[in-house]
């Protein structure tokens, strides 16, 4: 099985998620910044104790609202002197495209490492192309950390994308039409019954 990887772009939206008790949820805000609503969201943690918060792009903020985690993309790292981001006092995600860039994030010892995008997606200005359910078997196999695979994620291919054994699954566009309990605990439901492959487990070795 795999779990969800929640991702929002709202307070209405994050607020529904908690509701939900979605496993991961990361706010990735692109049109406000987050700072309005510090005090709410420093209290979902102790609320809402069954999902792991994840702050994108700012790690200090994530710090200071007690989030479980903050989320990198490869440009941000270079906004962020190393030795910060490896002495956070919470669990860092970065998000990765090639074997080179999953090599860099391992450097910085994260909990967690985004990969893709699996398919064509419409949800973010993406300059890699689709990586497949192939490739992404192969990183789950290689890379010794929880993977979360994004991109394109949707009825269709979920269950491709779950057998690969990846630990998380992260379903933008299909997480936006999802409005009520019902829809929810039927996605929750299919992933913990989807069998997955045991991953492999062992030191990353990029591909020759």
């Amino acid at each position: 099985m795999a779990e969800l990887y929640a991702i929002v772009g709202s307070m209405e939206r994050a607020r529904f998620m908690l509701e939900q008790q979605v496993p991961y949820l990361q706010l990735r805000f692109k049109e406000g910044p987050l700072e309005p609503h510090r005090a709410e969201i420093a209290g979902w943690p102790r609320r809402y104790r069954r999902t792991r918060l994840i702050v994108n792009d700012d790690p200090a903020f994530a710090e200071s609202v007690g989030a479980w985690g903050a989320h990198l993309g490869q440009e941000d790292l270079e906004r962020h002197p190393p030795e910060r981001l490896r002495g956070l006092r919470l669990k860092l995600g970065i998000s990765t495209h090639s074997d080179a860039e999953i090599a860099r994030a391992l450097t910085y010892s994260p909990a967690l490492l985004g990969f893709g995008p699996i398919f064509a997606t419409s949800t973010k200005d993406v300059k890699h192309p689709p990586t497949g359910v192939a490739r992404l078997r192969e990183v789950v196999a290689r890379v010794p950390l929880p993977i979360v695979a994004i991109g394109g994620i949707g009825a269709a291919n979920l269950d491709a994308v779950v057998a690969t054994g990846v630990a998380l699954v992260a379903m933008i566009s299909y997480l936006d039409a999802i409005t009520s309990r019902a829809q929810m605990e039927a996605l929750l439901a299919r992933l913990r019954a989807t069998p997955a492959a045991a991953p492999a487990t062992g030191p990353f070795v990029p591909r020759a």
